[in-house]
């Protein structure tokens, strides 16, 4: 179940390729509500026309700005973000689970065990 910001999980197609947050970011633009909703884990539910309230990218997206598959890389990283990694996230407890939930559901489209989410 997603919380607040928390975007549900969904099944899609999942690549192993390489990761470059920023360049999806980039390729995204700052003006698509609903691709955020493609691209992120989280978007802020005060503010979700601003992708700077959005956390946890983690799909491919192309130099057009179309979201594509899920990425590995991204989802595990955004696992272990959630875990502490990096800093951890600024982000409301209640929302955590649910943000695991939604990489989660990805990883085990592509055939991965999700690492646990630590308590």
């Amino acid at each position: 179940m997603a919380g607040k910001g928390a975007i549900a999980p969904h099944h899609t197609e999942v690549t192993e390729g390489e990761w470059d947050a920023d360049a999806a970011e980039r390729a995204l633009g700052d003006d698509d509500a609903d691709a955020f909703r493609e691209e992120y884990a989280y978007v802020d539910p005060e503010s979700p026309e601003r992708k700077t309230g959005a956390k946890f990218p983690h799909h491919d997206v192309s130099s057009k700005g179309k979201v594509g598959a899920a990425n590995v890389k991204a989802l595990t990283s955004g696992v272990g973000i959630l875990n502490g990694g990096r800093g951890g996230a600024d982000i409301d407890s209640g929302e955590r689970k649910a943000i695991y939930e939604h990489l989660a559901t990805h990883l085990k489209d592509a055939g991965r065990e999700p690492p646990p989410l630590d308590a």
